[in-house]
């Protein structure tokens, strides 16, 4: 707020005031100044793009450009699990693209995850090694039983493609009386706090040169003149421009084959002798929770509304908020009084789980569509995306 004096009273005025933005001549020197590369979007996928370019080509000068402060989607929003797929989901994915392209998927998540790990210290981000569980509705026996039997086939699918021993073991359920009493555990799987790996990530990126520009909305891309468009009366030439704006990316290009889908997450208060250990995996994935400080966080459930959560809006929904709190207590009896706080994050989904990585012109490259595995995918995209953009320029 500004204050400005009116006779005997001060009257407040919006800083946002205005249509016009208030820029000196030295910011807007700075904006419209053209980088080597350009990249849309601060979230994992961004900011991994622009170490792995700056790393490669220090000589490079490359921007980052956000229209929020912070990352807008889902790289902050997300719960934190640093997982490449369960028995079921592997099932499920072997199912309806076949062993090979599930394989590459499975192999982009792990390959990722590895990347992220070289390159921010476990402990800055919280990384836990506490490993996946999967858990079944006691009411189906038949489906986790299927699960069980697969245990073998899964195994050594994870070792021809990942190298990964035993990565699956059969376990037993003491903990919930509402799930059946047997459980599979993925030891290779983990957790993370998703806000300290995106800060870390942006310190480096920042430390190795990359500049980063918040708060400009770009509207469209005016690509003939190679120019970006923002509101605020602001046009920012660029040389190579890199989109990573996942679920939001239909703002800009309507014929991308990336769908916005919202993704609903709530936590708990703390818990005294909370027992619940590891990343926990219901429904191939669909439900997920865990243990955060004493809290239980849970988040999913999008396959109880499918339709209307195909959405860019933010917030809860009473459907799925229902669906999360009758699972909450099947967890821990009453744990849905407990709840504390609720959220959600745009994810970029499709049809195919494989990201979209291309030139959409000579000097316009995508890369979207995470499929909700952005912890995993993110960084081993990014290198991806890196590489296209250094044999181009």
């Amino acid at each position: 707020m500004f204050l400005t004096k009116c006779s005997n009273k001060i009257n407040f005025v919006p800083i946002n005031a205005g249509k016009i933005m208030n820029f000196s001549f030295w910011e807007k020197q700075s904006l419209t100044s053209p980088a080597d590369v350009t990249i849309l979007g601060s979230g994992i996928v961004g900011i991994s793009t622009a170490i792995s370019v700056k790393s490669a080509r220090p000589d490079l000068r490359v921007k980052v450009i956000d229209k929020a402060c912070v990352s807008f989607g889902a790289s902050t929003k997300n719960a934190g699990f640093a997982c490449f797929g369960s028995v079921s989901e592997l099932l499920d994915d072997i199912k309806a693209m076949g062993e090979e392209d599930c394989a590459k998927i499975v192999e982009m998540r792990w390959k990722g995850l590895q990347l992220l790990r070289s390159r921010i210290p476990d402990e800055v981000m919280e990384y836990q090694s506490c490993g996946g569980l999967e858990v079944f509705n006691s009411d189906t026996p038949a489906f986790a039983y299927s699960c069980f039997e697969h245990i073998d086939y899964c195994n050594k699918f994870i070792e021809r493609t990942l190298g990964l021993k035993n990565c699956y073991s059969k376990i037993a359920n003491t903990d919930f009386r509402y799930f059946h009493p047997e459980m599979i555990f993925n030891q290779y799987e983990g957790s993370l706090n998703p806000v300290r790996m995106i800060q870390a990530l942006t310190e480096l990126a920042r430390k190795i040169g990359v500049e980063f520009v918040h708060g400009l909305d770009v509207s469209f891309i005016q690509s003939a003149d190679k120019k970006l468009i923002c509101r605020g009366d602001v046009e920012i030439p660029y040389k190579v421009l890199c989109v990573c704006t996942n679920g939001f990316t239909r703002q800009l290009f309507e014929e991308i084959e990336v769908v916005p889908a919202r993704n609903q997450v709530l936590i708990t208060r703390p818990i005294p002798d909370l027992k619940l250990n590891g990343c926990f995996h219901y429904d191939r994935g669909y439900f997920y929770f865990r243990n955060y400080e004493g809290r239980i966080l849970l988040g999913g459930a999008r396959n109880v509304d499918f339709q209307n959560e195909f959405t860019m809006e933010p917030g809860t929904t009473p459907v799925i908020q229902s669906a999360l709190e009758h699972f909450l207590d099947k967890i821990y009896p009453g744990a849905s009084s407990m709840i504390e706080h609720r959220w959600s994050g745009t994810l970029g989904v499709g049809f195919s789980k494989n990201p979209i990585c291309r030139w959409q012109d000579e000097y316009i490259l995508v890369g979207v569509r995470l499929g909700g595995m952005g912890v995993a995918i993110g960084s081993w995209l990014g290198e991806k995306l890196s590489g296209y953009i250094l044999e181009r320029i």
